[in-house]
C-alpha cells in the first residue's frame, strides 16, 4: 500500500511488501546495527552473526503487516524503514512477553541477546498496558534511514504515518505479508496467526536525541527516561561504548 509521496518528489511512503522487504533488511543492517545507541552499547554493530538474528526479529515483526518504508522515487531504492510490531498485554505474570521470548529461544549471541533483553527489560519497567489500561499497542521497534538519506525527516514522517496506520487497523488490516513474501532465508519460520486485538497507543523506545526530537514533535508521552551509565555488556557500560552521557526514553501516545 502506497501512502504518500513527500512534498519534494524524492520519497514515496509505503507498507513493507515483498518487494521492498530486502531493502528494508539493508537498511537496519547497514543504518540500524551500525549507528543506534544500544547496538553499539551491546557490540551489535561488531559482530554480523548477532546482526543478522536482529533482522530474523524484523522477518518476524513483518508479519504484523504493519511496517513502513520509504523509497527514494528516482532509483527504488528503500532508504528508510520502519520496523512496527503489535504488542499484546500478557494475561499474566507468569507469560513471558514477546521480546523475552525471542531472546531466549532465537538468539545465539550475546549481544543480540542483549539488545533484546534491554528492550523487553525497559519496556517492563514502563509498562505502558497498564499506564494507559489497554491490551495492545503498535510499538515502532526499529527505525532507521540510510546515512545518505538522513536530515530529510524520513523518520518522524514515517512515525506520523506508523500512527495513521494504527488508527486505521480497527477498520481491518491494512496490509498483509507472509512468510513466503520474506524470501528463502526465512521460509523455515512458522507462520503465525494474526493479531486480531486493535492497538489503542503507539510506543517507541527513542534511544538518541534525534528519535526523542521526534516523539516531542508528535506528541509522544515519555513514561520513562534510564541511563545508559547503568547498562552494561562484557564489563563496560553502553555509555563509555557509545562515548557520550546518552539516555533512552520509552515513550507512548494514545490512539483516538
Amino acid at each position: 500500500m502506497e501512502w504518500f509521496t513527500t512534498e519534494d518528489g524524492k520519497y514515496r511512503i509505503e507498507s513493507l511488501s515483498a518487494a521492498s522487504f530486502p531493502g528494508a533488511l539493508k537498511v537496519i543492517r547497514e543504518a540500524f546495527c551500525q549507528d543506534e545507541s544500544v547496538c553499539i552499547g551491546t557490540e551489535v554493530n561488531k559482530n554480523p552473526v548477532a546482526a543478522e538474528e536482529l533482522l530474523e526479529l524484523c522477518a518476524d515483526a513483518a508479519l504484523d503487516g504493519v511496517s513502513l518504508v520509504a523509497v527514494a522515487t528516482d532509483t527504488g531504492e528503500v532508504v528508510s524503514a520502519a520496523f512496527n510490531k503489535l504488542q499484546v498485554a500478557t494475561s499474566d505474570s507468569s507469560e513471558k512477553p514477546f521480546f523475552e521470548i525471542f531472546a531466549e529461544e532465537r538468539c545465539t549471541q550475546p549481544s543480540s541477546r542483549a539488545l533484546i533483553e534491554w528492550m523487553a527489560e525497559v519496556d517492563g519497567r514502563c509498562n505502558f498496558f497498564e499506564k494507559y489500561n489497554v491490551d495492545c499497542s503498535l510499538e515502532i521497534m526499529f527505525l532507521a534511514t540510510l546515512r545518505e538519506h538522513r536530515f530529510h525527516k524520513l523518520g518522524t514522517i514515517l512515525c506520523r504515518t506508523s500512527i495513521e496506520l494504527a488508527k486505521k487497523l480497527k477498520n481491518g488490516p491494512v496490509s498483509q505479508i507472509t512468510v513466503q513474501d520474506l524470501g528463502p532465508n526465512y521460509s523455515n519460520m512458522a507462520a503465525r496467526k494474526p493479531v486480531r486485538k486493535v492497538p489503542k497507543i503507539c510506543q517507541a523506545l527513542w534511544t538518541a536525541e534525534p528519535t526523542q526530537k521526534i516523539g516531542k514533535a508528535l506528541n509522544f508521552v515519555v513514561g520513562i527516561r534510564v541511563s545508559f551509565k547503568d547498562f552494561y555488556y562484557n564489563g563496560k557500560s553502553y555509555a563509555d561504548r557509545i562515548g557520550e552521557e546518552v539516555f533512552a526514553e520509552a515513550a507512548a501516545i494514545r490512539i483516538d
